[in-house]
């Protein structure tokens, strides 16, 4: 197989709620939501959290001149590194934003609101990339240079997407920010059914979630690992990533994590800021 034709995976954030940069964890990072996947030419950015700004500084030294952001969703651990992304002030590049439209706001719209006064000293009108906007919605779907992305709804306040991206026969599942049912989520199962990657959201523990340990997390969007092994299990997933790891956790927190994990199933891993796949 060639090179051209594999799929290629980085991870560039991988904290939740919050930028957490500090010595407890630097092992996996403090940046939150960014992961970069290349598929062939075609470069597919997941989420712009902090972490899109290191990878904004790599993507400069390159050819490529047009990039696709996917969001997940605009909290603001997932938009809060874009106006930080170096090539949106370069004239050379254009760059898709991938999202669904909020309420009665069109994508561009919560763009421009995010860069205003008094939040940021630029306008969306200021940036010198040809910025252009994709709305969808879930259960769409996106075809593009034998690439092609799946989208589903997931359970998460104000609503969230899960992309399921196809290139060259393999496949890699985002599936971030969203609460588990009491049973498997149908709509997440069949997103992930036999994909080579599924990066899931294990913000919490099952004591963290139920109030054992603090206040009860249920209803506030995001999952456990246990839960999300269920899914990986029923779907048959060959590689289980832990991510939107909690401010709150630190390195020996995570590595204490990812040992639980591969206890119930062998092929998971914690995911951390530069951790790369390659299928």
């Amino acid at each position: 197989m060639s090179r051209a034709s594999k799929m290629y995976i980085r991870f560039w954030g991988v904290r939740g709620s919050i930028a957490s940069p500090g010595k407890e964890t630097a092992k996996y990072g403090g940046d939150t939501s960014c992961i970069e996947v290349r598929c062939g030419k075609e470069i597919f950015i997941l989420d712009a959290g902090s972490g899109i700004r290191k990878l904004g500084s790599k993507i400069l030294k390159e050819k490529t001149k047009h990039i696709n952001i996917l969001f997940s969703h605009f909290h603001w651990d997932h938009i809060q590194g874009f106006p930080f992304f170096a090539p949106v002030f370069n004239k050379n590049y254009s760059i898709t934003l991938v999202g669904e439209r909020k309420m009665n706001f069109t994508l561009e719209q919560l763009f421009t609101a995010q860069l205003m006064f008094p939040y940021f000293p630029l306008s969306l009108a200021d940036l010198d990339a040809k910025i252009s906007f994709r709305e969808v919605s879930r259960n769409d779907s996106i075809v593009k240079n034998n690439v092609k992305i799946i989208l589903a709804r997931l359970n998460h306040p104000g609503g969230c997407i899960g992309y399921r991206i196809e290139y060259g026969g393999k496949s890699f599942v985002y599936a971030t920010d969203t609460e588990h049912y009491s049973c498997i989520d149908k709509s997440l199962l069949k997103l992930s059914l036999n994909a080579d990657v599924l990066v899931y959201d294990c913000n919490y523990t099952d004591d963290e979630y139920s109030g054992k340990t603090g206040p009860p997390r249920t209803g506030w969007g995001h999952s456990t690992w246990t839960h999300g092994i269920k899914v990986a299990k029923a779907a048959k997933v060959k590689k289980f990533i832990i991510f939107h790891h909690d401010p709150s956790h630190d390195d020996k927190f995570i590595d204490n994590l990812e040992k639980q994990v591969q206890k119930e199933f062998k092929e998971s891993y914690a995911a951390y800021e530069g951790m790369e796949i390659i299928l």
